[in-house]
């Protein structure tokens, strides 16, 4: 006995209620998470007509009920930014996904808000509110931007109020290197804040935050250079990313900091050098693992409460760290060469296999005559 036909997704079904005569049509016209709640798995939202004499009748109406269904499915700005994360997030840069999340959380009145019931000054408050620097205010406007297409497109609404948000008027955070005395009290809370050995390190080294939370134990090297017949062990990073002066670099690790940087070799558990402890959700966090620190997360989540807590002026950003560190070496003798290419501003490189001793051991000396702050 043949099965009978089986309508393919998305071309409606008819069928006859218990009790009734006439046929109805039924077609699923979208998806959206039950009473908004992003936890749970999408359920089909499906349109309905009843009254038709004959089953043939009924389907001819599919088409006219699916135009209906594409007028309006009502979701939220917290739906709407799943569904456009899920579908983009492969598609973005990992950094730049980060940035568009924390624009994204200052919008947290509206996240509960039907995206059709949002209008350009609530927006705009939230903006208005946020005491972040010009680049979140132009990252909250990119992404409410990118929210309001990508809504039009699903014909969740029918225009586009994030499209003249204002940012600001130019202001944007300091980018002053941290002071003698922030980065002594940075230092002297190491072992009892968490993460201040990484902050303190940034001071140090000189790499943009998002290069040094992307060190790697393997990009640690250590050379023996002869002084005067005796050996000197030089431990550097080879690692850079942003530039093709950035790429290859070596970045000595200088004595103030090294124990700090060998003990992290040792932590078991990640191939990092400075990664994000991870820790459950229970009423007793626990520590269950590592994974790689963004560099929003180091800004939003690390620096920023930290430099509330220690008392450090407010308006610093983790970008000091690496101003600390090009201020360090405007002061220490050195060649303007060598100065260059330790900070990843020159094309003056060198690489693994083609270093030469003379040049670490310049290097070194440079990087050790900075002054300690004490």
């Amino acid at each position: 006995m043949p099965k009978p036909k089986v309508r393919g997704n998305g071309q409606g079904t008819a069928y006859k209620r218990p009790g009734q005569t006439t046929w109805t049509v039924e077609v699923v016209v979208g998806k959206k998470y039950p009473n908004g709640d992003i936890t749970k798995p999408k359920r089909p939202v499906r349109k309905t007509k009843g009254g038709f004499k004959t089953k043939k009748e009924a389907l001819d109406y599919v088409a006219t009920l699916q135009k209906q269904g594409d007028k309006r499915v009502e979701m939220t700005m917290e739906e709407v930014w799943f569904d456009w994360k899920e579908f983009y997030q492969s598609r973005i840069g990992s950094s730049t996904m980060d940035n568009y999340f924390y624009a994204y959380k200052h919008f947290a009145p509206l996240h509960g808000i039907m995206m059709d019931r949002i209008k350009a000054e609530d927006l705009q408050k939230c903006m208005d509110e946020c005491q972040s620097g010009k680049r979140t205010h132009e990252n909250m406007k990119c992404i409410a931007g990118l929210l309001w297409k990508y809504a039009i497109d699903k014909n969740i609404i029918d225009r586009n109020v994030a499209a003249n948000l204002y940012t600001g008027d130019g202001r944007s955070i300091q980018r002053e290197a941290l002071t003698d005395y922030e980065e002594a009290v940075i230092k002297s809370v190491i072992g009892k804040e968490r993460y201040a050995e990484y902050i303190y390190c940034l001071c140090w080294l000189g790499y943009r935050p998002g290069e040094m939370l992307q060190l790697r134990k393997d990009q640690l090297f250590c050379a023996s250079v002869d002084v005067e017949g005796e050996p000197l062990e030089i431990w550097y990073f080879v690692n850079g990313k942003k530039t093709d002066a950035g790429r290859d670099r070596i970045v000595i690790v200088p004595d103030e900091i090294l124990p700090i940087i060998l003990d992290r070799t040792f932590v078991p558990g990640t191939d990092l050098i400075f990664p994000q402890y991870q820790f459950n959700r229970k009423k007793i966090p626990q520590f269950i693992g590592f994974k790689k620190m963004t560099d929003a997360y180091f800004r939003v989540e690390v620096f920023k409460p930290m430099m509330a807590r220690l008392g450090i002026a407010e308006g610093k950003v983790p970008y000091a760290g690496r101003h600390s560190y090009a201020d360090k070496l405007k002061n220490a003798t050195g060649s303007d060469k060598d100065k260059s290419s330790l900070i990843g501003h020159s094309n003056y490189m060198f690489t693994v296999n083609k270093y030469q001793s003379s040049h670490l051991k310049d290097l070194y000396d440079l990087v050790n005559s900075f002054k300690v702050k004490k």
